[in-house]
């Protein structure tokens, strides 16, 4: 297959640049309801300061991104030196992120992960300590899957997709969802020519991540579809917004089963457009970093990263730990194309 690096680099640069925006800009809105947003910000077009104590993001400032990237972009780290996925280093990476961090002591990680960290550290096999793990923190975190399979054959994608979830959530419905996720990445990446083909994608991922974990019964392929229904029945802003959030079974909490299909219901609303899908997902309400997480790599790998505010890059740029353009140029290098 003849492939254009140029374009490929973009796709990359884009799902990078997404994951990190949508998660910074919906950061401050996390777990607040539509109305406490609508009330307190009228409609979110910008980052945001963090909010006041009390909120498990209050200790960040405008523009930081959360847990949600760092993890996405270890998840990319490995894979750039192991040369595939590989659970094990997954889990070493895990631990030592951890420590250096001492997340353990912050508010920032959700109850999988962090019962995950916390088996670990006291020498359970990474085998064994995902195997309660059942919110989306597998899916936040997964799309530099979808980048490294986007030319591979299905199953092996989704085998990959379990190796680099294994240690934190190795159960049917947490790879149902963030293997919807990686499909979805991983059409816009090697096909890219519709939104309609994209979410098809995250359908056929569902569906087979829930079957090759052994239990079809919590592919959460219904939910996906019902959140694309809501997308399809408005195309006014809020009347969308305040119907997806009703689809929301448990907003105050992580859940794949909603936080995964309201993604995807907000990239197909926004038709792939970038700027449209972060607004949307940072006025949802909920888990909206996450859910803006995972709608930045839609959208990002759909769009590209020419099509990607440069005003939203700079604040990236400028409040990011690391050089992302040096990451997307290594991860690059690591697909041996």
């Amino acid at each position: 297959m003849s492939i254009d690096k140029n374009t490929l680099k973009d796709k990359i640069l884009g799902v990078f640049y997404g994951v990190a925006i949508g998660d910074a800009m919906g950061m401050p809105t996390t777990f607040m309801s539509r109305e406490q947003i609508k009330g307190k910000f009228g409609k979110v077009t910008d980052f945001l300061e963090a909010p006041m104590e009390g909120s498990v993001h209050s200790r960040l400032v405008r523009g930081e991104y959360t847990d949600d990237t760092e993890l996405t972009y270890m998840v990319a780290d490995s894979i750039i030196s192991r040369g595939h996925i590989d659970p094990e280093d997954m889990a070493n990476r895990l631990v030592k992120w951890a420590d250096d961090n001492d997340i353990l002591n912050t508010t920032l990680i959700g109850p999988s992960t962090r019962g995950a960290i916390h088996n670990l550290k006291s020498g359970m096999s990474y085998r064994e300590t995902g195997k309660n793990g059942t919110t989306n923190g597998c899916a936040m975190k997964i799309s530099p899957v979808g980048i490294y399979d986007a030319f591979s054959e299905d199953e092996k994608t989704v085998k990959d997709v379990i190796n680099a979830c294994l240690c934190t959530h190795n159960t049917a419905l947490a790879i149902s969802g963030a293997a919807a996720i990686t499909f979805a990445v991983k059409n816009a990446i090697s096909d890219g020519k519709n939104p309609g083909n994209v979410f098809d994608a995250s359908l056929k991922g569902a569906d087979l991540g829930a079957r090759l974990m052994g239990n079809s019964g919590d592919s959460i392929v219904r939910r996906i579809q019902e959140a694309a229904n809501i997308a399809n029945a408005s195309n006014d802003f809020d009347l969308f917004l305040d119907s997806l959030y009703n689809f929301i079974l448990k907003p105050q909490w992580a859940l794949t089963e909603d936080s995964v299909p309201a993604a995807i219901s907000v990239f197909l609303r926004a038709r792939g457009n970038f700027r449209e899908s972060i607004l949307m997902a940072c006025n949802l309400g909920a888990d909206s970093d996450t859910i803006g997480g995972m709608v930045g790599a839609m959208a990002g790998s759909y769009a590209g990263f020419r099509k990607i505010p440069g005003e939203w890059i700079k604040t990236i740029d400028d409040s990011a730990g690391r050089d992302i353009m040096e990451l997307g140029g290594k991860f690059l290098d690591a697909m041996q194309l």
